[in-house]
């Protein structure tokens, strides 16, 4: 029977490895991780948009989430694979053009508008909306958004997610509201919008897709 010459000792194991050496560590210190987060979103976009040839660029248009709670697994599940995309772009030589945005407008924000202000009768009660005026409830909605627009770009550049977070967008501003009606107003001179009542039977193949009824 073998046995054993010496008792083996578990930093004796590293050595039976054949591992190439590295400096470094095996996990980031949590006290260099904002260092590092850093360096390969921000530090890393700004990079690109500097060294890569503008006639080679891959524009994402982004979608915008609502700006009206924490993030949650949705968030993380559509920015990180946005994110994917934009890196492995960027891997093929093009440069990166992805500007983030938010939707400031819409029931949702509304409603928890309401409820911040009004406290639980905001979410309960039908005629909450009654109690305060339109402008009233749109000053509280922007106020919100706005709280929320911050706290969601902070979590996000905390994932890492790879944009031009320092110019980004939202649908209450009011040159993007101004262009929205502008475009608006175009649709209407040129017939593209109406009023006539939409048969659901039709078949929606059939249905001409240059025009919208509202």
């Amino acid at each position: 029977m073998l046995k054993a010459t010496r008792p083996l000792r578990a930093t004796d194991w590293s050595s039976t490895l054949n591992l190439p050496r590295s400096s470094l560590p095996a996990r980031p210190l949590l006290s260099k991780r904002p260092a590092y987060i850093k360096q390969c979103s921000d530090d890393l976009y700004a990079w690109q948009a500097a060294h890569r040839p503008a006639s080679n660029t891959f524009v994402l248009h982004d979608g915008p989430p609502y700006a009206n709670g924490s993030l949650h697994t949705g968030h993380a599940l559509n920015k990180i694979l946005k994110d994917i995309f934009c890196r492995f772009q960027l891997s093929r030589g093009k440069r990166v053009h992805y500007v983030p945005g938010w939707d400031c407008h819409g029931l949702p924000i509304e409603m928890k508008a309401l409820q911040a202000a009004m406290g639980d009768q905001g979410a309960t009660d039908s005629a909450a909306h009654t109690k305060m005026s339109p402008v009233e409830i749109r000053k509280a909605a922007r106020e919100l958004a706005s709280k929320t627009i911050e706290e969601q770009k902070k979590n996000f550049r905390e994932w890492a997610i790879m944009g031009d977070w320092d110019n980004v967008w939202q649908t209450m501003q009011k040159d993007f509201e101004l262009k929205q009606l502008q475009v608006f107003q175009e649709m209407v001179e040129k017939g593209k919008v109406g009023s006539s009542p939409i048969d659901s039977t039709v078949n929606l193949k059939l249905m001409p897709h240059d025009r919208i009824d509202l």
